[in-house]
């Protein structure tokens, strides 16, 4: 039996075979890079998630601002109708009332000179 000088077997055969090879590492290179594409981009990536988060712990601070000023707030109403002395307390400060017969005076600090004030 003579040697053929080629077989029919040639380098596009070997070709397809290590395509086929890694043909299931395409994939998943393929998966993943899509997985990455939809966390960093798009309304639901990770970056708008943390934004978001980082907005809700804020407006949760802000709530609880806002509650403990809501109860200083009733106190105050539950003070003012209530209690007679307090009431006064608040008129003579906020709204500069008086009893009769009563002066009022009002201290106001002298500046400080200034030594270039002087010159």
């Amino acid at each position: 039996m003579a040697k053929r000088p080629f077989s029919t077997r040639n380098k596009r055969d070997k070709t397809l075979t290590v395509s086929y090879r890694y043909f299931p590492l395409w994939i998943f290179i393929l998966i993943v890079i899509l997985v990455l594409f939809v966390f960093l981009t798009g309304s639901r990536s990770i970056f708008r998630l943390y934004d978001l988060h980082k907005q809700h712990n804020e407006l949760l601070q802000q709530k609880e601002t806002l509650e403990s000023e809501n109860e200083q707030l009733l106190e105050q109403i539950e003070k003012l109708q209530e209690d007679l002395d307090y009431i006064e307390k608040v008129a003579r400060e906020k709204y500069n009332l008086k009893r009769e017969g009563e002066d009022i005076y009002k201290i106001v600090p002298e500046k400080e000179n200034d030594p270039e004030d002087d010159q």
